[in-house]
C-alpha cells in the first residue's frame, strides 16, 4: 500500500515534467516560414490546418473512451509516440505530402492527450484522497506548460534564424524523453468499477446520462466552449490589432512571450483567486471580462494597447483550471476522460462556427467594429447562460 502511495505521489512531479517537455514546441514562431520555404502555398497550409481540425474533432470522443477503458497512462504514452513521429516527419519533410503525414501524427497526439491528461492527474489525486487540491495542481501544470511555451518561442526563433529545420530537430530528443516519462507513470485505480471490455456504446450511454441529463455539467460544457472559442478566435486577431495600434512587428515575439507568462501566473494562482471569489462570482467574472476585453480592444487603439490582451491571458489561465475542476467534481472516474473529450469536441465546434463569423465581420466592417460586436454578443450569451446556472446553485 505504501509503495502504491509513493508511486501515486510521484505521478504529480512526473506529470509536471511531462507537460514541460510537451510544451517545448520550438517550431511555433517559424512554422509558416518553414512551410513556405519548402514550397507550400498559403492554401496548402490552410488545408493542413483543416485536416488537423477534422482529425481532432473525429477522434476526440473515441480517444477519450480509449483513455477511460484502456488507461490514461497508455493515452499519454501514445501521445508521446505520435508527437515524436510528427517531429521526425517534419525534419524529413520537403513537400506537402510529408507535411500531411506530420500533421496527421501531430493531430492524433493532440487527440489522445485531450482529456486524458486532466483525468489522469485528477484520478491520481482522488486515489490519494487529495482531489480538493486539483485546482492547485492543475494550475501548476498550466503554469509550467505556459512557461515552457514562452521559452520555446524565444529559443525556436533563434534556432530558426540559423536553419528553419533546426527547431523541429531540437524537439526530437525532448519528445523521446517524453516517452520515457510516460512509461514511468503509475496508473491510478478508479474507485468506481469499470469493465475494460465495456463497449464505446456503453461508455457513450454513461456520458449521455452524465452530460445530457446533468444540467450542471451541460451548462459548464457550453460555458467552457464559449469562453475557449472566444479566446481562440481572439488569438488570430492579435497581430492585425497590434499592427493597427502601431506596434512594430519586431516586438511581436516579446509580447507573445509576455502573454504566456501572464497566463502561467493566472493558472498557478487560480485556486487562491477562486477560493476568494467562490464559484458563482468566478463564472460571472469570466464572461464579464471576456466581453469587456473585446469591447476595450475595439475602442482603445494606441501603441501600448496590447496590454488590454493581458485580460484574455488571465481568463485563459484562470478558466482552464477552475472550469475543469467544476466538471471533474460532477463526473465519475469511469467516464472522466470521455467527458473531457466531449468538452474539447464542443469547444472545437464552437470555434469552427465562431471563426468564420468574426472573419466576415472584419472583412465587411472594420476590425474595431468586429471586436465591439463580438464583445456585445459574448456578453449577451454569458448573461443567458449564467443566470439560470446561478439560480440553480
Amino acid at each position: 500500500m505504501e509503495i502504491n502511495q509513493k508511486k501515486l505521489e510521484n505521478n504529480i512531479w512526473k506529470f509536471y515534467l511531462y507537460e514541460i517537455l510537451y510544451s517545448l514546441m520550438f517550431y511555433t514562431p517559424i512554422i509558416i516560414l518553414f512551410y513556405q520555404h519548402n514550397g507550400l502555398t498559403l492554401t496548402q497550409i490552410m488545408v493542413l490546418q483543416s485536416i488537423s481540425a477534422i482529425i481532432w474533432i473525429v477522434m476526440e470522443i473515441p480517444t477519450g473512451h480509449f483513455a477511460d477503458s484502456i488507461g490514461k497512462k497508455k493515452s499519454l504514452l501514445i501521445t508521446s509516440v505520435f508527437a515524436t513521429l510528427a517531429m521526425i516527419a517534419f525534419v524529413l519533410g520537403t513537400n506537402f505530402y510529408y507535411f500531411l503525414i506530420a500533421t496527421i501524427f501531430w493531430a492524433l497526439a493532440g487527440a489522445f492527450i485531450s482529456g486524458a491528461d486532466s483525468a489522469f492527474i485528477y484520478d491520481t489525486l482522488k486515489s490519494l484522497g487529495k482531489e480538493n487540491s486539483y485546482k492547485k495542481v492543475w494550475g501548476n501544470t498550466v503554469f509550467f506548460y505556459s512557461i515552457g511555451i514562452s521559452i520555446a518561442s524565444v529559443v525556436g526563433g533563434l534556432l530558426g534564424g540559423f536553419n528553419l529545420r533546426y527547431p523541429f530537430l531540437a524537439m526530437i530528443p525532448f519528445y523521446l524523453l517524453l516517452i520515457l516519462v510516460s512509461l514511468s507513470f503509475y496508473e491510478p485505480e478508479p474507485r468506481e468499477t469499470f469493465s475494460k471490455q465495456s463497449s464505446i456504446f456503453n461508455s457513450m450511454k454513461a456520458v449521455k446520462k452524465s452530460v445530457f441529463q446533468n444540467k450542471k455539467i451541460r451548462q459548464l460544457l457550453l460555458y467552457s466552449a464559449i469562453i475557449a472559442s472566444a479566446i481562440g478566435v481572439a488569438y488570430w486577431l492579435y497581430q492585425p490589432y497590434f499592427k493597427l495600434s502601431g506596434l512594430d512587428a519586431v516586438y511581436f515575439g516579446l509580447v507573445f512571450a509576455t502573454f504566456n507568462v501572464i497566463k502561467a501566473l493566472s493558472a498557478k494562482y487560480s485556486h487562491i483567486i477562486e477560493e476568494l471569489l467562490g464559484q458563482n462570482t468566478s463564472l460571472v467574472l469570466l464572461f464579464l471580462l471576456t466581453s469587456l476585453c473585446y469591447i476595450l480592444m475595439g475602442n482603445i487603439i494606441f501603441i501600448f494597447s496590447f496590454v488590454i490582451v493581458f485580460i484574455f491571458q488571465f481568463i485563459d489561465g484562470f478558466s482552464s483550471v477552475v472550469i475543469s475542476d467544476y466538471i471533474h467534481k460532477e463526473t465519475d472516474s469511469t467516464i472522466r476522460a470521455t467527458v473531457f473529450s466531449v468538452k474539447s469536441f464542443i469547444e472545437h465546434i464552437f470555434y469552427a462556427l465562431m471563426a468564420p463569423m468574426v472573419g466576415w465581420l472584419v472583412d465587411v466592417y472594420t476590425l474595431p467594429q468586429a471586436l465591439t460586436v463580438m464583445g456585445i454578443i459574448i456578453g449577451i450569451a454569458g448573461f443567458i447562460l449564467v443566470v439560470p446556472f446561478l439560480k440553480r446553485n
